[in-house]
């Protein structure tokens, strides 16, 4: 008879029966099989991040718990891009982005192993902070993955609900192949007191004809249309604001003492209705963290930074611990919720760090977060999508707003990557006689970054390319937020067979 246990040290390894290792973490889940126990040995089975089934040894010295009292969060390499995952310790999911390739879909196939069009995986929520394809786009291979029919590659997800900021980007030529102004991206505006708003928001994408929606929300419309007939009709897809609230759009975690709480976009009602107001280009000035204003003429409005800007912003606390995500939330933004809101309290253990590094961001905010452990979601893909992501000024600002004790702990997926020299190399697309070739690196670690928390211990790694090496950090936060790390974490021994 199998029972499920969980672990409760920081890093345990299992043995393998063919003698190699596997480690797991606090708050993963193993199969207890006791009838099979050896002396200092105990046998168990638990999956791998590819979700390959993995039997071995555990030492009875593992700490292992009945019942699971750990919140999970994963920022998923995806390149250039947001993809996020949170699990309650009863096991409900939710997404918050996702990138614009396959890799999240990749890695959500290997951490819900099994699933089918008529067992799914349940989706509590996804947010979409923002309607940029980098952090949507890689949704709608969710859906794409249900056709893939080699091992481990397909997941069949249910979402129940899909949470968004309202704005649905236009094409970028208007239908007489004419270029569309930055103000005219996001359908109707209106003007007030010399500011231009974007006032097309909608619960639904799918509201907007698809003549007026660009190639990634189209794809992402069919997504939600496959996912509402595979939910029978019972998926909430809703427009999020700084006044929305909190306890009806995430009841699903009351129970779980999980609270949320919305800090943006703020929202503001022009001529009797919501409306967003258009963000303008940043000034080029290195200063621009400190709310440096041009000089001379007001720079043009930037649809870019307008829905940047505009990201779902929120916190999430559980017990004493509070993980704040800022989507692409930039400097113009920042300062704008810290006005609008009355005495806001950004304060967190876990930042979400805004816009993959970006230069361009409140210093003020971060210091009012004040955090412990900062992420940053970023990642070399293309010249196309070069943007120098993290800048120097953002890591450095991390550290300065970093709270006491220590100078901060800043992770970044691209960083926690980890890639090997393969020698000369030929594209196989790629006829001999071009003579092209290239140095060729192989990617033997993606660079997740995990959070784990009880609401008072956390512990915070990531992995690396070389077997049982760990960058990770652990310390408790107390009722007044008081941050005490420990000396390392710890790891126990792996048995021997």
């Amino acid at each position: 008879m199998t029972t499920t246990a969980y672990i409760d040290d920081d890093i345990a390894t299992i043995r393998r029966d063919n003698g190699s290792t596997w480690e797991l973490y606090w708050g993963d889940p193993v199969e207890r099989m006791p009838a099979d126990d050896k002396p200092g040995k105990l046998r168990v089975a638990t999956r791998d991040r590819e979700g390959n089934l993995v039997l071995g040894w555990l030492s009875d010295k593992v700490k292992l718990e009945a019942t699971s009292k750990v919140l999970t969060f994963s920022m998923i390499d995806v390149q250039q891009g947001d993809g996020m995952i949170l699990e309650t310790p009863k096991g409900k999911v939710v997404m918050i982005d996702g990138g614009d390739n396959k890799l999240f879909a990749r890695h959500a196939a290997a951490r819900y192993p099994a699933t089918t069009a008529s067992r799914p995986q349940v989706v509590e929520a996804i947010i979409v902070t923002h309607g940029d394809a980098d952090h949507f786009e890689g949704l709608s291979e969710l859906k794409k993955s249900e056709s893939d029919r080699r091992p481990g590659k397909a997941i069949f997800v249910k979402p129940k609900r899909i949470y968004h900021n309202g704005i649905v980007k236009r094409p970028g030529k208007k239908p007489d192949d004419s270029e569309r102004s930055e103000t005219e991206m996001f359908g109707s505006t209106v003007d007030d007191n010399g500011t231009t708003y974007a006032n097309d928001l909608v619960d639904d994408p799918r509201s907007v004809s698809a003549a007026d929606r660009n190639a990634p929300f189209n794809e992402w419309c069919d997504t939600l249309d496959h996912w509402e007939a595979l939910s029978g009709g019972q998926m909430a897809v809703s427009r999020v604001d700084h006044r929305s609230d909190p306890s009806q759009l995430f009841d699903f975690l009351h129970a779980e003492g999980i609270k949320v709480e919305i800090f943006g976009p703020i929202v503001e009602t022009v001529h009797g209705g919501p409306a967003l107001p258009f963000l303008r280009k940043p000034p080029d000035d290195a200063r621009l963290m400190l709310g440096v204003k041009p000089s001379a003429k007001k720079p043009g409005y930037s649809a870019s930074h307008t829905i940047n800007g505009h990201s779902i912003n929120l916190r999430l606390t559980y017990g004493n611990v509070r993980l704040l995500l800022t989507g692409d939330m930039n400097q113009e933004s920042m300062a704008r919720v810290n006005n609008a809101l009355n005495n806001p309290d950004f304060e967190c253990e876990i930042l979400k760090a805004p816009h993959h590094g970006s230069a361009d961001f409140d210093m003020q905010f971060l210091r009012d977060a004040s955090p412990v452990v900062s992420l940053i979601s970023s990642g070399d893909e293309s010249v196309a999508k070069e943007y120098i992501h993290p800048r120097a000024t953002l890591m450095s600002a991390l550290g300065k707003a970093s709270r006491d004790p220590g100078p901060g702990i800043i992770f970044n997926t691209e960083l926690a990557a980890f890639f090997a020299y393969r020698g000369w190399s030929i594209d196989q697309e790629i006829t001999v006689k071009q003579e092209a070739g290239y140095e060729g690196f192989e990617r033997l670690n993606f660079g997740i970054i995990h959070i784990r928390t009880d609401g008072e211990r956390v512990l915070a790694f990531t992995h690396s390319g070389k077997a049982g090496m760990n960058e990770a950090y652990r310390f408790t936060v107390d009722a007044q937020h008081q941050i005490a790390f420990a000396a390392k974490v710890t790891k126990q021994s792996t048995p021997k067979l």
